[in-house]
């Protein structure tokens, strides 16, 4: 076998369908997103692409092929972090020789052990956490409180990290351009080497406190988030512009996704309304969270068009795996949650390998969904509010309720879902953690397996 394609995975913070003109969004906010449509109408959009409810729990998902209740992973709060046990894509990559380069948020550990560059990446420019801590240095109560601000980070191996410069928000309104030419030149580098690249890009956008840079301000018809919007379309197709000049399109696996749906919590009330097709945004149970924007090309080797068959944020370290010839590298010891799609994503088959996900809030079980019905135990409308335990679980027929308002007022009440669905396959889902799970705050060491045993 050749050399193994490049991987270019673009992740944007908190998008949702209704925020870019391929899933009928975009224009309806006042944004143009030229560059994302015709990448989506190139190669594959995910109309039933799925992540979990908050950034740490998708961007581990998305590194481990586990859920954030396997991980401990389950918060964006702070005291959370992979354990030294888990694997990541990253891992497996870099023992193919691909030069792996994160740049922007990780999220995933903020302490040594716990890096980007402690799980298999080679470099790290970015931050540890989240966005809204560029708010701390103005802010006169913090600085009274005479506390250290957080700063725009950098790491080149395991252990390593170095404070570059004080995240503000003048920083923050640039830091984008920093993780393009750093993005660049990482990939001018690999090509040179003639060594395969894995380039993991974390879109600041559209995350708060949303400030466009001076070329998009006021670029759009709608206000800053569409500002953003039209910054991320133009940043995207600049990565897309250096793989045709380096030649290498061909030879890119290039996947444009989001982490959670819109912020409807922290920016209102600018944002509400603009999850596209569905109810809510990130931090609720609705589907205006859990489901987003998912995008991939592979030209001449992934489907192209537009699919409504499921997938999910774990199923990407699998696949991937599998599409490049090295699924041997996947971890036995421990429960993948991920699936392999590459036969669905290379158009060997027409349907996903997949038909049900678990939804989590936190360390909370709240849900599943299972094909076009979503089934509720807990009901949470935004990242402000307060979780509501259900009497008797809701059972929504999306395709004919994708308000997710009716549960029960149909001639039918899709019981039968609860009965012989949720009920067996989530007793199931809990007896595959125990001896799986890493607990919520674990040390960096804990292992368990080792836990389990007597």
């Amino acid at each position: 076998m050749g050399k193994c394609p490049n991987i270019l995975f673009f992740h944007v913070e908190n998008i949702s369908t209704g925020d870019v003109g391929c899933y009928g969004g975009g224009i309806t906010i006042g944004a143009k997103t030229p560059n994302i449509d015709r990448f989506a109408d190139d190669g594959l959009k995910l109309t039933n692409y799925n992540v979990e409810a908050q950034c740490t729990p998708s961007r581990s998902a998305l590194m481990t092929g586990r859920h954030s209740l396997r991980t401990g992973c389950t918060s964006a709060l702070p005291g959370v972090g992979l354990v030294a046990w888990e694997v990541t894509l990253a891992d497996s990559l870099k023992q193919l020789g691909y030069r792996n380069a994160i740049l922007g948020k990780w999220h995933c550990g903020n302490e040594p052990g716990r890096y980007a560059t402690d799980h298999g990446f080679d470099y790290w420019y970015g931050i540890g956490e989240t966005w809204d801590v560029a708010l701390w240095p103005s802010d006169k109560w913090f600085q009274r409180a005479g506390l250290e601000p957080e700063h725009v980070i950098e790491s080149t191996g395991p252990g390593h990290l170095e404070k570059i410069k004080v995240l503000d928000l003048e920083v923050r309104r640039t830091i984008d351009l920093e993780f393009l030419e750093k993005a660049e030149g990482w990939m001018r580098d690999a090509v040179t080497a003639e060594e395969p690249f894995f380039v993991y890009f974390n879109h600041s956008q559209t995350h708060f406190p949303m400030l466009p840079r001076q070329d998009f301000l006021d670029s759009s018809d709608g206000g800053e988030v569409a500002d953003c919007i039209q910054m991320i379309d133009a940043d995207f197709q600049r990565l897309l512009d250096l793989l045709d000049e380096l030649g290498v399109r061909d030879d890119t696996i290039v996947i444009f996704a989001g982490d959670n749906g819109r912020d409807t919590t922290f920016h209102a009330p600018n944002n509400q309304g603009a999850q596209g097709n569905w109810r809510g945004g990130y931090f609720s149970t609705y589907e205006g969270n859990n489901r987003t924007v998912g995008l991939a090309q592979w030209p001449g080797k992934l489907r192209e068009g537009a699919s409504d068959e499921m997938f999910h944020i774990v199923d990407w370290y699998p696949s991937l795996l599998h599409l490049i010839g090295h699924e041997e590298l996947l971890p036995t010891d421990r429960v993948l949650d991920g699936i392999d799609q590459s036969s669905f994503l290379s158009g060997a088959q027409d349907h996903s390998e997949r038909e049900h996900f678990w939804m989590f809030f936190d360390e909370l079980f709240v849900g599943m969904r299972y094909r076009n019905f979503k089934v509720l135990t807990h009901i949470i409308e935004h990242g402000a509010a307060a979780i509501q335990q259900l009497a008797t679980p809701h059972i929504y027929n999306l395709t004919v309720n994708p308000d997710e308002n009716t549960p029960y007022n149909y001639g039918q009440l899709h019981s039968w879902v609860m009965y012989k669905i949720f009920a067996p396959r989530a007793t199931a889902f809990r007896r595959s953690l125990q001896g799986d799970a890493v607990p919520k705050g674990a040390p960096l060491d804990f292992n368990p397996k080792q836990a389990l045993s007597p």
